[in-house]
């Protein structure tokens, strides 16, 4: 298979335990750490994403699904530079628009041009160049970050759900970032038929805690099917949403 397996850490670990869980990750082989961003983990993701970083060698370290609503896009590339230094260059972003309900609850307004503008601002600022740019959203005025200047291109995702995100994508992002759906291929074959941007396609699972999030398998057999399937859709990479540790060891006979 070409497809590669990647995990996003479970958004219910505990604080204390992403040492344990990063370390679990990388000996287990996946591709990718994908930290998630919500507040309805018992942590900040920057934070996390520091402690994954310095608790691994070699495994890639995705940021995201994050949003440009909570921090601005200089805060985002000054934080993603200064991470990806730290990493020795194992760090790539994914940028949506957010969860409604959850944006609401903490007061903050969508606009349907802040992603896009985003993706442009903070590109420019991990380069080292000095940013200039009048959005609908975002004003720059000259801006240039001290911190250390990325010598490769981080890669930049965009969670893409509807129609309107995915033909963002083909011209802002590097990647897309989607769920498992029942038109997952149609939209591929719709918007990428020359298969010109990597597809990463989360899907949930847990043994135990089907609970942790909505439709989440709890079949490893189901799961492998699932992969063999996305691998001959051509999708790049799937990010396994877990629950905790016991669901990474059902796995392994059937993933990595």
């Amino acid at each position: 298979m070409n497809i590669k397996i990647s995990a996003e850490l479970s958004h219910i670990c505990p604080l204390a335990d992403i040492k344990l869980h990063a370390k679990a990750l990388e000996k287990k082989g996946f591709d990718r750490i994908w930290v998630p961003d919500t507040i309805v983990s018992p942590w900040e993701y920057w934070i996390a994403a520091t402690l994954v970083v310095e608790n691994t060698k070699r495994v890639k370290v995705g940021l995201g699904v994050t949003s440009p609503y909570p921090r601005s896009p200089v805060v985002l590339a000054q934080a993603l530079s200064t991470l990806n230094s730290l990493s020795g260059g194992r760090i790539s972003l994914a940028l949506g628009k957010g969860i409604p309900r959850f944006l609401e609850k903490a007061g903050l307004k969508h606009h349907d041009k802040a992603v896009e503008e985003a993706i442009q601002i903070i590109r420019g600022l991990v380069r080292g160049e000095r940013v200039s740019f009048q959005g609908e959203v975002y004003q720059i005025d000259g801006l240039l970050l001290r911190t250390m200047p990325s010598s490769e291109l981080i890669p930049i995702y965009l969670a893409a759900v509807g129609e309107n995100s995915w033909k963002m994508a083909l011209k802002v992002a590097d990647g897309i970032s989607t769920f498992f759906t029942d038109d997952l291929l149609e939209k591929k074959k719709n918007f990428l038929p020359d298969g010109n941007l990597p597809v990463a396609v989360l899907v949930p699972f847990s043994v135990k805690k089907k609970d942790f999030f909505p439709q989440a398998l709890s079949s490893p057999e189901k799961l492998a099917s699932i992969v063999q399937q996305l691998d001959s859709w051509g999708i790049a990479e799937l990010i396994l949403a877990y629950a905790d540790l016991e669901d990474l060891d059902a796995l392994s006979s059937v993933l990595i």
